[in-house]
């Protein structure tokens, strides 16, 4: 009996018209491998999702070996909530809505998503990327999956957003953009202490904001303002004939 098993992700499926499937595994040796993958292949598996410790080298080396490419270093990134931050306030950041997700800010939504695996790997071809991104918006706007977008405004333009969920005490970073015309005049910290306002005013004690190590410059802004490494993921994509 094979100790790695694989979920199908019901989601991903439906979105991408195939069938996607999602794995971390451990000490993955070749032999093991042959076997999950031929039996994806029976199951009429696609695209197949490895999400594998740096330090996993057994697995690492074997998903190379078996044509996976690594397509995202998923770095996660926490910080812990100081109580000032219930002093903050910015009149030029407010909630978004109600209402549905306007061009503006489905484009930064896109914008936010340049280093993204979905991106990255070029067997999307039918635009994927930007569809996902887009749907991402729309949800957290409608609150689907977020409980709160907050932008930033100059007049009465969007200039940058982010995207905030709390569960258990600790808030999470969706997504965040910021115009690219406009960058380099701290909205996107201004965007982030609203972020954690937000999540301090909702019980949580704990901010955590996941990118990618590849994108150097979300890495620097996160640490320079207290973030810290709280885990790094190797992603692999396995595309699957």
């Amino acid at each position: 009996m094979m100790e790695n098993k694989y979920t199908t992700l019901s989601w991903d499926s439906a979105f991408f018209g195939y069938k996607v499937v999602s794995m971390a595994p451990c000490n993955l040796i070749k032999a093991e491998a042959e076997k999950i993958i031929g039996d994806m292949r029976i199951n009429q598996v696609k695209l197949a999702y490895f999400f594998v410790a740096p330090e996993d080298h057994i697995s690492n080396e074997t998903l190379v070996k078996s044509s996976a490419f690594l397509v995202d270093e998923k770095v996660t990134y926490a910080s812990e909530i100081n109580k000032d931050i219930s002093l903050f306030k910015d009149i030029s950041i407010n909630a978004y809505g109600p209402g549905e997700a306007d061009p503006v800010i489905k484009k930064l939504a896109i914008q936010s998503g340049i280093y993204s695996r979905f991106k990255i790997d070029s067997h999307f071809r039918s635009n994927e990327f930007e569809r996902l991104y887009t749907e991402w918006i729309e949800k957290s706007v409608r609150k689907e999956i977020s409980d709160e977008v907050m932008v930033y405004r100059i007049g009465a333009e969007i200039k940058g957003f982010v995207t905030i969920k709390v569960r258990n005490n600790t808030g999470t970073i969706g997504l965040i953009a910021v115009d690219e015309n406009e960058r380099g005049k701290s909205i996107g910290k201004k965007l982030m202490s609203a972020a954690m306002h937000f999540c301090w005013m909702n019980n949580a004690h704990m901010t955590e904001v996941a990118t990618q190590k590849a994108n150097e410059n979300a890495c620097r802004f996160y640490e320079s303002i207290g973030f810290k490494v709280k885990n790094i993921v190797n992603v692999y994509h396995l595309w699957i004939s």
